[in-house]
C-alpha cells in the first residue's frame, strides 16, 4: 500500500460516503487491519479474512493487494 499522507487546512470537511467515494473508505479500513496486526491484535490470517469480506463490499476495482508490512 503506498504512503499517502493527508492535511488538514482548518476548513470544513467534506461529507464522505462510502457510495461517492469507495476508495478512501477501503483504505482506511485496510490501515486499521494492518495497525490491529502491526500491533498484535488480529493474526495474518485475521486480517485476510477480513480483506476478503472488505473486497467483496466494495468489489476488486478499489482493491490493491499488499502484504501485511506493507510492501507489495
Amino acid at each position: 500500500m503506498k504512503h499517502r499522507s493527508f492535511l488538514y487546512t482548518g476548513g470544513a470537511a467534506p461529507e464522505l460516503s462510502p457510495k461517492e467515494h469507495p476508495a478512501f473508505f477501503l483504505n482506511m479500513q485496510r490501515a486499521v487491519l494492518m495497525s490491529l496486526e502491526k500491533k498484535k491484535l488480529l493474526t495474518s490470517s485475521q486480517r485476510e479474512r477480513c480483506m476478503e469480506i472488505l473486497e467483496s463490499q466494495y468489489g476488486q476495482k478499489f482493491v490493491e493487494r499488499g502484504t501485511s508490512d506493507g510492501s507489495r
